[in-house]
C-alpha cells in the first residue's frame, strides 16, 4: 500500500513540472519580438497643386461607319413581301453569295396569268388580222366588180342616138352615171378601209403590248426578291418594329424596311448613348477612352468626333431619348471589335486646374456634413480642421481654405499593418 502511495506521489510531481514548463514557453512566445503587435504605419501627405479629374461613364454599342443596307424592294405588283431565306447571322459573306430571298409564290401566279392574257392577245391580234384581210378582199372586189360594169355601161352609152328608141338612150346615159358613182363609191370605201386599217389593228396591239408590259414588269419583280451581297462583310439582321425583334424567316415586310446589313469591319466606331443630364460635359474632340464587355480587361483610346444636338429613343423598342456620341478609336481591331458589342465608355474631365488638392481618402465628413482633415500634431491625437471643399475628383479633391502647403495630413481611415 506503501508503495502505491509513493508511485502516485512521484506522478503528480512530474505532472506539475511539465505544466510549469509548458506555462513558461507560452509565455515566452507571447514576448518575443516576432509575436509584438507592428506599430501602426501611418501614411502623411501635403497638399499639392494638381488637376482635379472625374471620369464619366456611359455605355454604347459598336457600329459601323460605312455599311451597306439591304432593304425591302419595292414590289409594283405586291405591297408586303415574305421572308423566305436569310444569311445566318453573323455568318461572313461574299460578294455574289445569296443573302435575302422573299417569297415569289404570288407572283409566279400573276405570272402565269399574264402569259396568257399574252397568249390571247397574240391570238386576238392574228383573227383581227385574218378578218381585215377578207374585208379588204371583198372591197378590191366591190371595185373590180364596179369597173366592169362601168365597162358594161360605156360600151351600151356610145350607141348612137339615132339608133335607139329615145327613153332606150336616155336609160343607157343615166346606167352609166349610176356605174361611175358605184365605181367612185366603192373606191371611197376602199380607200377609207385602207386608212382605218392601221388604227384597228393598233387597237388590238395596245392589249399585246400592255401584256408584255406586265409580264416584263413582273420579271422584274421576281428578279428583285433574291438578292445577292453586294460586297464582303458579316450580316447583320435588322428590326423588326411591329413584333419588336429581329427580322427572321416569315415575316412580312414592307418597302424600305431594312433587312440586313454588311458592316465595313474596318470603319467601327462607338456609338455612346448620353442622357441629358450629362450632355453638358461632354465636347466634340474630347479624349476618351472604352472597353468591350466581351472581351474582360480590354482598353482602347479614342475622340468624340461627332455629338448629336438632338435627342432620339435609344432604341425602336425602347422609349428612352438619349444623345449620340460617336467615337472614333485610335486603332479598329477588326479581330474583336463587332458590331453590336456592348462598349463602356469612360470620359476624363478636369473639373479643377492648378488647385490645392489632397487624395480623396484624407477628406472626412462628419455628422453634420462638414468636410475636415486631419493635421498631423506633435501630440498623440491629430487635429481636426474643418475645410472648405470644391471640385471632387476620383482620386483627388479640390481644398479652397482649411489648409497650407505646410501642413502634414493623416488619412482619415487609418491603415494598420499586421
Amino acid at each position: 500500500m506503501l508503495r502505491i502511495i509513493r508511485w502516485a506521489w512521484v506522478i503528480t510531481l512530474l505532472a506539475s513540472v511539465a505544466l510549469a514548463q509548458q506555462a513558461d514557453a507560452k509565455k515566452t512566445a507571447k514576448d518575443s519580438p516576432e509575436r509584438r503587435p507592428a506599430e501602426a504605419k501611418v501614411q502623411t501627405i501635403k497638399p499639392a497643386h494638381g488637376d482635379v479629374i472625374r471620369n464619366f461613364f456611359v455605355t454604347g454599342e459598336l457600329r459601323a461607319e460605312r455599311a451597306v443596307q439591304v432593304s425591302v424592294p419595292s414590289i409594283r405588283s405586291s405591297f408586303a413581301s415574305m421572308v423566305s431565306f436569310l444569311a445566318p447571322e453573323g455568318s461572313p459573306i461574299k460578294p455574289g453569295e445569296r443573302l435575302v430571298e422573299f417569297d415569289a409564290s404570288a407572283l409566279t401566279s400573276q405570272k402565269s396569268e399574264a402569259e396568257r392574257r399574252l397568249d390571247e392577245a397574240k391570238l386576238k391580234i392574228k383573227k383581227t388580222k385574218a378578218d381585215l384581210d377578207a374585208q379588204e378582199t371583198d372591197f378590191l372586189n366591190g371595185v373590180a366588180q364596179a369597173e366592169a360594169n362601168l365597162k358594161v355601161a360605156q360600151l351600151y352609152a356610145k350607141t348612137p342616138p339615132e339608133l335607139l328608141a329615145a327613153n332606150t338612150y336616155q336609160k343607157y346615159q343615166l346606167d352609166l352615171e349610176r356605174a361611175q358613182l358605184s365605181l367612185q363609191k366603192a373606191k371611197e370605201q376602199l380607200d377609207n378601209f385602207q386608212k382605218s386599217r392601221p388604227t384597228q389593228m393598233a387597237l388590238v396591239e395596245i392589249d399585246e403590248a400592255q401584256a408584255e408590259i406586265d409580264l416584263k414588269k413582273i420579271d422584274g419583280d421576281l428578279g428583285l426578291l433574291t438578292i445577292a451581297a453586294p460586297q464582303e462583310g458579316i450580316v447583320i439582321y435588322g428590326d423588326n418594329w411591329a413584333n419588336n425583334r429581329k427580322i427572321q424567316v416569315g415575316d412580312n415586310l414592307f418597302p424600305g424596311m431594312p433587312v440586313v446589313e454588311l458592316p465595313d469591319l474596318s470603319s467601327m466606331q462607338v456609338v455612346g448613348f448620353v442622357y441629358d443630364t450629362e450632355l453638358s460635359f461632354f465636347s466634340k474632340g474630347m479624349r476618351c477612352s472604352f472597353s468591350l464587355d466581351a472581351v474582360p480587361g480590354s482598353q482602347y483610346g479614342g475622340a468624340i468626333v461627332s455629338l448629336t444636338s438632338v435627342a432620339s429613343r435609344k432604341g425602336f423598342a425602347s422609349q428612352h431619348k438619349v444623345f449620340r456620341a460617336v467615337i472614333q478609336p485610335d486603332k479598329v481591331d477588326t479581330v474583336l471589335m463587332k458590331p453590336g458589342m456592348t462598349v463602356r465608355v469612360a470620359v476624363g474631365m478636369k473639373l479643377a486646374s492648378g488647385t490645392t488638392t489632397i487624395p480623396r481618402e484624407f477628406l472626412g465628413v462628419d455628422a453634420q456634413g462638414r468636410y475636415y482633415v486631419l493635421k498631423k500634431t506633435e501630440k498623440t491625437e491629430p487635429a481636426k480642421q474643418t475645410v472648405e471643399v470644391g471640385a471632387l475628383g476620383d482620386s483627388l479633391v479640390e481644398v479652397r481654405a482649411g489648409v497650407s502647403s505646410s501642413d502634414s495630413l493623416l488619412p482619415v481611415q487609418r491603415v494598420w499593418e499586421d
